[in-house]
């Protein structure tokens, strides 16, 4: 309502003009003074109200472009694994950051823009309808004859916006992989050959840029020749109707003023028509992130568990992966006891992880079924399931935050003291007090301040931290040099007491100690028991044992990097 008001009053300007010029003309002077405090109150008021509702709007639109934000990245969130790893994190921070301004855009143009345009529109021929009805069919046959043209011209603008729109992701995919790969770049000095990648991704990016940028061109053209041409129509049949007396000084006055701010008004909504559809195209992206599915979903009428044992058991689970044909596991049958440790051996591709993020319902099975205490994981939330499990992965991603949030993360307001705890388990205690800044000191992107080693080792503190039943180990040692690797098994069989264990590993030397330990090969278990019994079998197990101790002269091969900060 402050909108419409404050546009009607501020649209009254034209007409206060005339009754300005006809009281000067006929010499009525008395009322000039009444005139001109008229239209100054009308103007402050008009200038309140314009204020009142930019304040008010503005209000509203944040909370709401807030609340749209928080949206898009809870359901981000709450997408499965699937799409996170298929998805392209330029491209999606793009799509981001366009529909966020697209949003606050589209509000703009709506309430600040095209209401107050249509009021001062109506405003005009209301004055246009009292004085001579033809001004007001001239200007309606131009209002309809340009709204055609550019239905037109914008149909074709937004096709161009959003090819543009798909070069501009693929810009943004560049540059932000660059920015992730940035010691990859380094290592192999190709600083030159990414200058040219992006160069090259620039090349589609000016095509589509050219042909979205010329449809303005063209609709300035168009829009704005038939505008002045009608423009000079009306200030013609104003003159005549002048000069045979049928207007007013101060009516020609008013139309005139009026015509001109119809102009620019026209123009104006013709523009913000443009930028609500190109807002509403930006956003699309945006909003198609709350429309995509989850594949893995919550049971309507989830069992809430407290506390368990953790028993494990897999029977006759059968999986692969969307997309793909062949199955990555087949008819897995597999009990690990509460307390047990179990280690995963087998060839890459065996499908040793892949049991892992079946177990964690990162993907439902095909069929089968999973258990943790006699029940049906799928009958548990994911968020409660996963509660119980400390995850170490193979390439720990640390938070760009100080070493106590890392280890804190997983639970909430986690204090000091805990944090210190859990870092002696991990034995990462002594190094990190050695530094200047000690558990607030900032470990860089993704961790990359530390060491392999000591990355592995916080990311078992902070595992532990949230105290779970269930500890997962997934390649934990993979990447490490032997002095490293030492200090993780002793932090990772320390930390696995009274705790079901279970432990992906190409490296033997970290499974030998294991309970359990299951051979996969080609998504089936093809041997179990403990090391000395596997060894007995002279089976495939005692195969890759042999292989790689074969090559053990290899094991001291640093691959894991000092980091910044080096442990005595």
């Amino acid at each position: 309502m402050t909108t419409v008001v404050g546009a009607v009053l501020e649209n009254l300007g034209p007409y206060f003009y005339k009754l300005l010029i006809d009281g000067v003309s006929g010499g009525d002077f008395k009322n000039l003074t009444t005139i001109l405090l008229i239209y100054g109150g009308t103007r402050l008021i008009a200038n309140g109200l314009t204020s009142l509702s930019g304040f008010l709007g503005d209000k509203c639109a944040s909370k709401s472009a807030r609340d749209v934000r928080i949206s898009a990245f809870r359901r981000i969130q709450e997408l499965d694994f699937a799409y996170h790893v298929n998805k392209n994190t330029g491209s999606l921070i793009s799509a981001f950051k366009r529909g966020d301004g697209a949003y606050f855009n589209l509000y703009f143009n709506m309430y600040r823009e095209i209401l107050p345009t249509l009021v001062s529109i109506s405003v005009i021929f209301f004055f246009f309808g009292r004085l001579d009805w033809k001004f007001v069919l001239i200007m309606a046959g131009l209002l309809l004859l340009n709204s055609l043209l550019a239905y037109v011209f914008i149909k074709r603008n937004l096709k161009n916006r959003r090819e543009f729109n798909d070069e501009e992701d693929k810009i943004s995919a560049i540059i932000t992989d660059n920015l992730i790969n940035y010691e990859t770049v380094k290592f192999f000095a190709q600083e030159e050959k990414e200058e040219k990648r992006l160069a090259k991704g620039f090349i589609g990016w000016l095509n589509k840029f050219y042909g979205y940028a010329s449809t303005f061109r063209v609709i300035d053209m168009v829009i704005g020749s038939i505008s002045f041409v009608t423009m000079t129509l009306m200030l013609g049949l104003m003159i005549g109707d002048l000069s045979k007396g049928r207007l007013t000084v101060g009516d020609f006055t008013m139309v005139s003023s009026f015509m001109m701010g119809f102009y620019y008004q026209f123009f104006g909504l013709i523009w913000q028509i443009r930028g609500i559809a190109k807002n509403f195209t930006d956003i699309e992206k945006y909003f198609a992130i709350l429309d995509e599915e989850i594949l893995v979903k919550d049971p309507q009428v989830a069992k809430k568990i407290n506390h368990i044992e953790g028993n494990i058991e897999f029977d006759k689970v059968d999986f692969n992966y969307p997309g793909i044909a062949k199955k990555a596991i087949k008819e897995v049958s597999l009990k690990i006891g509460a307390g047990r440790s179990v280690a995963l051996v087998g060839k890459s591709g065996a499908g040793k992880t892949t049991l892992v993020k079946l177990l964690l319902r990162f993907y439902d099975l095909n069929s089968g079924s999973i258990k943790i205490d006699g029940i049906d994981i799928s009958q548990m939330t994911k968020s409660n399931l996963r509660s119980f499990m400390g995850v170490v992965p193979q390439e720990p991603v640390l938070f760009n935050n100080t070493i106590a949030f890392n280890i804190g993360y997983g639970v909430d307001r986690a204090s000091k003291k805990l944090i210190r705890k859990a870092a002696r388990m991990a034995n990462l205690a002594d190094f990190i007090e050695s530094l200047p800044k000690a558990y607030e000191t900032e470990v860089g992107e993704r961790g990359v301040k530390l060491s392999g080693g000591q990355k592995q080792r916080l990311a078992i503190a902070r595992a532990l931290l949230i105290k779970p039943k269930i500890l997962i180990f997934d390649e934990a040692t993979s990447n490490l040099d032997s002095e490293s690797e030492e200090k993780v098994q002793k932090a990772l069989w320390k930390t696995a007491k009274d705790r079901t264990t279970l432990i992906v590993a190409h490296r033997f030397s970290t499974i030998r100690r294991a309970d359990v330990i299951v051979v996969l090969d080609k998504g089936k278990i093809v041997e179990v028991g403990s090391h000395q019994e596997l060894i007995k079998m002279a089976g495939l197990y005692f195969k890759l044992w042999s292989l790689q101790f074969m090559k053990a002269e290899k094991d001291g091969i640093e691959i894991g990097g000092g980091g910044l900060f080096k442990e005595d």
